[in-house]
């Protein structure tokens, strides 16, 4: 895999399991406007119990806007409230990168349900317009859902780059 590019990082746990579960990609960065206090605590203990992640992994404190998103990189925000999944996804899509997300909170206030709002509920219609808009952009797209045990907002939404 490419380098992972976990925005809206929180703790940044994402990033180091996703190198902990893909040894291929070379290595991580975890992009917060305000990290989680434990992220830092956290990645050092992640590094003891697993040394192969020692220097893997930049957690950075900065404006999402400010990242650069390369082609090859693999994408992925977990719970990024709002239009911040939004974000995200053009973010993934500009810099012709692989995307995966797990949506959290659906802001309906003047959202864009493109006329579904009669078959489906707002948030649904939120993500499926949003899996529309990477197929539209050449993604092959793909949808999952995970146990609702480990979160209620459970839809993830891949967006896998073709090769060229």
């Amino acid at each position: 895999g490419g380098r992972v590019v976990e925005l809206a990082s929180g703790h940044a746990l994402t990033a180091h399991l996703l190198l902990l579960l893909d040894d291929s990609s070379p290595s991580a960065l975890a992009v917060d406007v305000r990290p989680s206090p434990s992220g830092a605590r956290l990645a050092a203990e992640l590094v003891q119990a697993w040394p192969r992640l020692g220097g893997r992994v930049s957690i950075q404190e900065r404006p999402l806007a400010e990242v650069e998103v390369l082609p090859g990189d693999v994408v992925v925000s977990v719970h990024a409230c709002g239009a911040l999944t939004d974000d995200v996804l053009e973010m993934a899509v500009r810099g012709s990168a692989s995307v995966a997300v797990l949506p959290c909170c659906h802001d309906m206030r003047g959202a864009e349900i493109g006329g579904l709002g009669g078959w489906l509920d707002g948030p649904l219609a939120i993500d499926v317009l949003r899996a529309e808009r990477l197929r539209a952009a050449g993604y092959a797209v793909h949808t999952q859902t995970i146990p609702g045990a480990i979160t209620p907002k459970n839809r993830l939404l891949i967006g896998e780059k073709p090769v060229t």
